[in-house]
């Protein structure tokens, strides 16, 4: 995907509470102290990082915000082969493409831009998940709480998801158990992606199949060998592994071993 960003975005939905709130710019956001979940990264010549934040809104419950900053720290691109663009110019184009999918991914709120080069800096501001666990969390207690048959639904139900994304042409290149978010793992679940600043289109199968599932087989801690193997066969949408599925797998076994 090319992609080219020229004015503040803020959608419909969240725009009057951001207004109610004073944060409807680029300078009101970038200045507005925000309590980092960890450290920013520093990469790139530069800087990103992300807090939350807790908007009131006239319900019981307040708005929760995710709000990422970044400054040089961009990417090069055939559209910007020198200046570059904000990794997270990336994340807002793919976000906002899941959505008119109606793929679950976080909402954008707020997305905005200033300077070039070294002086590029970018804000986006996208609604929290809030009914929803990282995978690496839930996992951590789920396979005490609920039985192997419920388990495979889950675990069958992020295949779909994942198979799905990728019907989409992309690759999420960084496809951990933290950034796969589930709701109603106990019932009939939902399953959302986040982080997806290093996403890209890629034309062939084998390869968003090959470096996603590599990824996830390698930090799927605690999937017993039969759940790894249901996942790939429902990703795969078969019911039993002929000649090319099992070179695939051997494959992503290979990688995910590095």
């Amino acid at each position: 995907m090319t992609t080219s960003f020229t004015s503040p975005f803020a959608s419909s939905r969240h725009a009057p509470i951001l207004k109610r709130h004073q944060l409807n710019s680029f300078d009101a956001i970038w200045d507005y102290e925000i309590q980092w979940f960890e450290e920013p990264n520093q990469r790139r010549g530069g800087w990103s990082g992300v807090g939350r934040i807790a908007l009131e809104n006239g319900s019981a419950t307040p708005l929760f915000l995710f709000v990422k900053k970044q400054q040089n720290h961009g990417r090069k691109t055939l559209l910007h082969p020198f200046s570059g663009e904000p990794t997270f110019r990336r994340e807002f184009a793919w976000l906002q493409f899941l959505e008119a999918r109606h793929f679950h991914a976080p909402k954008v709120a707020f997305y905005a831009e200033r300077g070039t080069g070294e002086n590029q800096r970018a804000v986006l501001v996208t609604e929290a998940l809030t009914e929803y666990q990282a995978l690496d969390v839930l996992s951590e207690d789920f396979r005490a709480k609920v039985g192997r048959q419920q388990q495979m639904v889950l675990i069958r139900k992020i295949a779909e998801e994942v198979r799905r994304f990728h019907d989409f042409g992309l690759v999420h290149r960084a496809l951990y158990p933290k950034h796969i978010f589930v709701k109603n793992a106990e019932g009939a679940p939902d399953v959302a992606l986040i982080d997806l600043e290093k996403a890209r289109v890629s034309r062939w199968f084998f390869f968003r199949a090959y470096f996603d599932l590599a990824a996830l087989n390698r930090h799927a801690e605690g999937w017993r060998l039969t759940q790894r193997l249901a996942f790939f066969k429902r990703y795969l949408r078969i019911e039993k592994l002929n000649f090319l599925s099992k070179v695939l797998c051997r494959l992503i076994i290979q990688r995910s071993r590095r």
